[in-house]
């Protein structure tokens, strides 16, 4: 990885944490509406992000651990003369040892390394946490439009279960039309708990992403669907943070492999030094070379062993991420395309409505209301879960611009 690049790479890092991340030829989607308050309230509030942002602050502290020389050495000596006409030595000296110069270059460029890597590491903290609150915000308006449906089916079928039992009552009908009806209306009350119990499990995520705060969502209509333009979506991802710390871990590497280098070249050392015995004394400046043999021999080896490693897996993770993305491109496009076909069906045929008052006109029978009104509503959940698959799909595509 040349500098260049590594360099241009830290003004896209930049870029990217304060959030001015420009695509090539694409705008980037904005919020879906009713969604900033929830954002807003997750940067905030959220435990995860909170103890992320501390994490950062550690990493930052700790990347600028150990790229100092080691403290002076200060030596007092005094050794007791014998015979007695001998007189007591006194030695004292003062030495400090440091690395070799180019040791602490590579210590500051590595540095700089681990304090992008820390921001790096927060932003995609930051991104997986924004992008669950937005599929749970999702997942809610589809649960609140299931309700929505099942609660006037029930009230529907419960109506015409009442109709039935007078029509039973007065001889008017039989025993199974009453059953069918009551039958209906028992399914629909099972469907109608279940939805209200995924309400509630659904609620326990958003509090809880939330940090703890109660948060309200009754929307029942569908945000409109993003533009998505595939080769601005795969540039972008090219930039994304992920990417940046796969290629990011290889300069880190690579750093340390320099480093490794620098620390296996002599070490110098210099102090002041004196001696007093007798009428004697002695004062001067000593210096030292270290003669590297044994104590590194290894480690390079090593570290350059991890660059290769790094180098490999970071061009692992950037084919591995293309075709993934690619691969949710067209499932989106997929996804859009039933939802369009069935909903242009959907609006051919008759609605509950009109099914009820076809009933009560003698058009249809009972049995074919019940027929005609679950395929009905079968298509109509169909086409809530392609919607909703859709923009799930949209937020995930969208997550590199959060």
């Amino acid at each position: 990885m040349n500098r260049t690049h590594i360099s241009s790479m830290y003004k896209i890092t930049i870029a990217l944490l304060f959030g001015a991340i420009v695509s090539s030829g694409a705008q980037a989607p904005q919020n879906f509406p009713g969604s900033d308050s929830l954002m807003k309230t997750v940067l905030e509030h959220n435990k995860s992000l909170l103890a992320a942002r501390e994490l950062y602050q550690v990493a930052i502290m700790d990347a600028g651990t150990g790229n100092t020389p080691p403290d002076p050495q200060v030596e007092f000596g005094y050794l007791f003369g014998n015979p007695s006409v001998t007189e007591n030595r006194i030695d004292f000296s003062v030495s400090q040892q440091i690395d070799f110069p180019t040791a602490y270059v590579h210590m500051s460029r590595l540095r700089q390394v681990k304090t992008v890597k820390a921001e790096l590491m927060y932003t995609v903290t930051r991104q997986e946490i924004l992008l669950m609150a937005r599929q749970l915000w999702i997942e809610r308006i589809y649960l609140n439009k299931q309700e929505q449906l099942l609660s006037g089916r029930l009230r529907n079928s419960e109506k015409m279960v009442d109709h039935y039992r007078q029509k039973l009552i007065a001889g008017e009908e039989g025993q199974l039309s009453f059953s069918q009806s009551n039958l209906q209306t028992i399914a629909l009350q099972n469907e109608y708990e279940k939805i209200k119990a995924k309400i509630r499990s659904n609620q326990v995520a958003l509090n809880e992403i939330s940090g703890g705060l109660a948060i309200e969502i009754t929307e029942t209509i569908f945000p409109p669907s993003a533009k998505l333009i595939p080769d601005s979506v795969l540039q972008d991802y090219h930039n994304s943070p992920e990417w940046q710390l796969y290629n990011l871990e290889s300069e880190l590497k690579e750093q340390q492999k320099n480093l490794a280098v620098s620390k296996n070249l002599p070490k110098l050392s210099a102090g002041y030094y004196s001696e007093s015995i007798l009428d004697q004394k002695f004062k001067g400046f000593q210096v030292g070379l270290s003669v590297p043999l044994w104590e590194n021999t290894n480690r390079i080896k090593h570290a350059k062993s991890e660059v290769i490693f790094a180098e490999a897996d970071a061009n692992r993770f950037e084919s591995h991420q293309q075709k993934e993305v690619l691969q949710k491109l067209d499932q989106l496009e997929s996804l859009k395309n039933q939802a369009e076909k069935l909903e242009k069906a959907l609006g051919l045929v008759n609605d509950e409505e009109l099914l009820s008052v076809a009933l009560e006109i003698g058009e249809i029978s009972l049995s074919e209301y019940m027929y005609s009104s679950d395929l009905y509503f079968r298509n109509v959940r169909s086409l809530l879960e392609f919607k909703r698959d859709q923009l799930l799909l949209e937020a995930d595509l969208m997550k590199v611009y959060l």
